[in-house]
């Protein structure tokens, strides 16, 4: 009862600080807004060549093999430009930030503990590769810290919501399987920073609509790392982020996404919060789905996501792009305006989610059961890069 009643007061004071800060109304706000993004931009932008000159040197990359069709090796530490291009921008925001920096001090010190860990989980993996229980262990620990600082997900359902011990499971249910999700899409140049970056700024605007100017800039911020690190990681990729990037952002839309739903606790918040980060979501649900209906291991890595699928039927990495990036956007806007209390985009975003992952899935499982397990598919995205090496695209679609 002690726990409950400590780990309810910390749940209050974040939903207290997340709503403190008006939005948008003086012009010191839009000088932090504007200093967030732009702060945070140019250092990842400075930090990125350095990470990848010295990631070279090591030899610290993805590397050729059955399931990654570059034939070079490519630096994978991208990540850490990011989290070093984020850190600075927060600090020049908690500087600048009206108010002073004491609420911002406060939303770091509970946010810290989970983020670091998630980044020393993916800086680990990434210089030395971790079976996935050791991940996944690390995973449900980060985000038991991100729910004892108190922030939890608010679905609006009582049956969910309705004591601190179900809150705090269905909130690691969510941050493990959004930090995971993110994960997962960073399997195509372009794509994870891509679909981050678009979510992001739905996150900035619901952050204005719920008068958050806090979380606005905390998903400034993140967009910066993102539009930043796709300068060098738009097709054809020249680093990646690896998991130390895929974690991180992974973890931090989910946090902001929990806080959302704190500030403004309803039904129709979850449901635009889901809606934002729906295209990670769909191509997890469709994993764990087609992993279960083949009867193969969950942690087993495979040639058959969206990306897979797309560039099996012919899509140039630029077109794959296309494709998930509108599909992104689409639910983005219709989150936004599910938030507004509009019930139509509701409809829309079940449907298109349904359509969706009824036909990646048919192909997925038509395609596991046709050939070994990515065969096709490896040997369709094969061919046409024997003629395009010139041209650097066998980095794409690893």
């Amino acid at each position: 009862m002690v726990v409950h009643e400590r780990s309810g007061s910390a749940r209050d004071r974040v939903g207290t600080i997340a709503r403190r800060h008006p939005v948008l109304t003086g012009e010191s706000y839009l000088v932090s807004e504007l200093a967030a993004f732009m702060v945070t931009f140019a250092v990842t932008m400075a930090a990125t060549p350095i990470v990848r000159k010295y990631a070279l040197r090591w030899r610290l990359g993805d590397k050729p093999n059955g399931r990654k069709i570059h034939i070079d090796m490519i630096p994978h530490l991208g990540g850490i430009a990011m989290v070093v291009g984020a850190v600075c921008g927060f600090l020049v925001v908690a500087f600048l930030a009206p108010g002073g920096t004491h609420d911002w001090k406060l939303l770091f010190q509970r946010m810290f503990p989970a983020v670091a860990l998630i980044v020393a989980l993916g800086l680990v993996d990434d210089m030395k590769s971790l079976r996935a229980v050791q991940k996944l262990t690390v995973q449900i620990i980060s985000a038991l810290l991100l729910g004892f600082s108190g922030f939890l997900l608010n679905t609006g359902i009582s049956a969910l919501d309705g004591t601190w011990l179900t809150s705090l499971a269905v909130t690691v249910l969510f941050v493990v399987g959004i930090s995971s999700a993110v994960n997962l899409i960073d399997g195509h140049d372009g794509l994870a920073a891509g679909v981050s970056l678009i979510a992001s700024v739905a996150f900035a605007v619901m952050a204005a609509m719920v008068n958050s100017s806090m979380l606005a800039i905390v998903m400034l911020v993140l967009g910066g790392a993102c539009a930043a690190f796709l300068v060098f990681n738009f097709p054809p990729g020249r680093i990646f982020m690896g998991d130390t990037g895929s974690m991180f952002l992974g973890i931090m839309l989910a946090a902001v996404a929990c806080s959302i739903t704190m500030v403004q606790p309803t039904v129709r918040t979850f449901v635009a919060v889901c809606f934002v980060l729906g295209v990670p979501m769909l191509d997890a649900w469709l994993a764990v789905t087609r992993r279960l209906i083949l009867r193969s291991p969950l942690f087993r890595a495979d040639c058959l996501h969206m990306h897979h699928v797309l560039r099996d039927l012919g899509s140039s990495p630029k077109q794959i792009l296309l494709v998930l990036y509108s599909m992104e956007a689409f639910l983005a806007v219709l989150g936004i305006l599910v938030l507004q209390g509009y019930v139509l985009p509701v409809i829309l975003g079940v449907a298109l989610i349904a359509v969706a992952f009824v036909s990646f899935l048919r192909i997925m499982i038509a395609s596991r059961t046709a050939a070994p397990v990515g065969a096709n598919l490896a040997a369709s995205s094969l061919r046409p890069l024997k003629s395009n090496v010139a041209n650097r695209d066998a980095s794409v679609g690893r």
